[in-house]
């Protein structure tokens, strides 16, 4: 059994997100609950659980400041929130997880699954101590990793690493300098924010570029951009053209 708490300033939403992991993912032992951070933490020490389901706002201390309070870090946390740009923005980057409010089964048991890896694996919580770093201290180090989370596995990546980010339906296909790529199940708008600070420009409606490592420009049709490592055009749509050509001078 995976040992679970959850964490939300809301009595009600503790009993949904209960009862949806009794009924849909019965590998989860929900073994204490909590309304506020202090009480909380006194659980985390006692009862040392696998996972950590958390509400990021609430009265006093909201759940980042709960993390951060704390010395070791020894579960995996997901979080389970309401729409939130900033904390999304930072969960996407780090987090194991995160579900939104109202949750939904095929997401909640999505969550369970890599719960369930990171478990059994039995891995040091980077994604949750890059999660603090980046809330501590925010930056635009390209050697800032950020975390890829595949179907089967989650990847910490140097951000200028990745080459180029292409669209394929709801899905994103990263390219990375050493010739691997990572689909993962996310539109390519969610990155086009997290990693524009890095130097990334969406040149296309389905292209994601890191600047960094354009070689060329090629001036046919309305441009093309050559990426290191790779003879692909990776073309410039014309409502972006000037913007792409601001950002490259």
């Amino acid at each position: 059994m995976i040992r679970a708490i959850i964490v939300d300033d809301e009595q009600n939403n503790i009993k949904n997100l209960s009862a949806l992991l009794a009924s849909h993912c019965p590998e989860i032992e929900v073994v204490a609950t909590a309304t506020q951070a202090g009480q909380a933490r006194e659980y985390l020490l006692h009862f040392r659980p696998d996972v950590l389901f958390l509400d990021i706002h609430m009265p006093g201390q909201n759940g980042f400041e709960l993390l951060k309070s704390l010395r070791e870090y020894p579960f995996e946390v997901v979080f389970v929130t309401a729409y939130d740009a900033y904390g999304i923005m930072a969960i996407k980057f780090s987090a194991l997880d995160y579900l939104l409010k109202p949750v939904s089964i095929p997401e909640l048991k999505s969550a369970v699954e890599k719960i369930a890896k990171a478990v059994r694996q039995k891995k040091h919580n980077l994604r949750l101590e890059n999660l603090l770093h980046l809330l501590d201290k925010p930056t635009k180090d390209p050697g800032q990793r950020i975390a890829l989370p595949t179907q089967k596995e989650t990847y910490l990546v140097v951000v200028n690493d990745i080459l180029r980010c292409e669209s394929s339906n709801n899905y994103s296909i990263f390219f990375l300098r050493d010739g691997t790529m990572h689909v993962i199940s996310r539109p390519i708008y969610e990155y086009e924010e997290l990693l524009a600070p890095y130097g990334f420009i969406r040149c296309h409606q389905s292209h994601l570029v890191n600047k960094n490592h354009i070689r060329s420009i090629l001036n046919e049709d309305t441009g093309y951009l050559i990426i290191e490592n790779t003879i692909k055009k990776i073309p410039i749509s014309r409502q972006r053209k000037a913007f792409v050509m601001s950002q490259l001078k």
